[in-house]
């Protein structure tokens, strides 16, 4: 039975040199905040509690199998920011832009250099779409036209890396899908639980 405060002892281990273990007592909120990674569901996030074990945010981590139901889930969930109000994006607070494709549902996502003229002009028809567990930030969208979409693609210099040709990719398929400019906004004062954890 989950209660506020609920704790569970978990291993992490970092993906890239999978060396150091590090044991912590985590809130079970934090655990199933730190699972909720990319599209990972709810029904997701409950089986791998029951698990013990999982990979995430580039990560590896361990903890005793925990039984947690739908609504205790929901319970830890009803706790995590929500959606707000849409209102005007202010690029300077973006820890992220990267072009994507299909817009809504990317497959691809290529960084691209926040300071680009061009990304200032699209900013300014972006809308809010919503809060994202992933990078635990709010999410603000807006489309490119195949021609903005190629001028952002075709100058590596506004790129800011491009690790696994993922810019390349797009430029080929840029006429089958739409395109969009996705921003990453951290919320003030919505810090990701785990901070400061792992």
């Amino acid at each position: 039975m989950y209660e506020p405060g609920t704790t569970t002892r978990v291993q992490y281990r970092r993906r890239s040199d999978g060396t150091e273990v590090v044991a912590a007592e985590w809130p079970l909120q934090t655990l199933v905040a730190y699972l909720l990674d990319g599209r990972r569901e709810r029904e997701d996030v409950r089986a791998l509690l029951a698990e013990g074990h999982a990979e995430a945010r580039g990560a590896l981590l361990e903890w005793e199998p925990l039984d947690v139901s739908s609504d205790e889930l929901n319970r830890i969930e009803s706790g995590f920011p929500r959606e707000e109000e849409p209102h005007p994006l202010d690029r300077a607070q973006a820890a992220l832009v990267a072009l994507t494709l299909p817009a809504l549902h990317p497959d691809i996502s290529v960084p691209i250099r926040a300071d680009h003229p061009l990304v200032s002009a699209v900013a300014s028809r972006a809308a809010y779409l919503r809060f994202d567990y992933g990078p635990w930030a709010d999410v603000y969208l807006a489309t490119l036209t195949r021609a903005e979409a190629a001028e952002l693609l075709d100058d590596p210099a506004r790129r800011v890396r491009d690790d696994g040709g993922e810019a390349e990719l797009a430029k080929r398929i840029i006429g089958e899908d739409d395109a969009a400019l996705r921003f990453i906004v951290p919320r003030a004062g919505s810090p990701p639980p785990w901070a400061g954890s792992a």
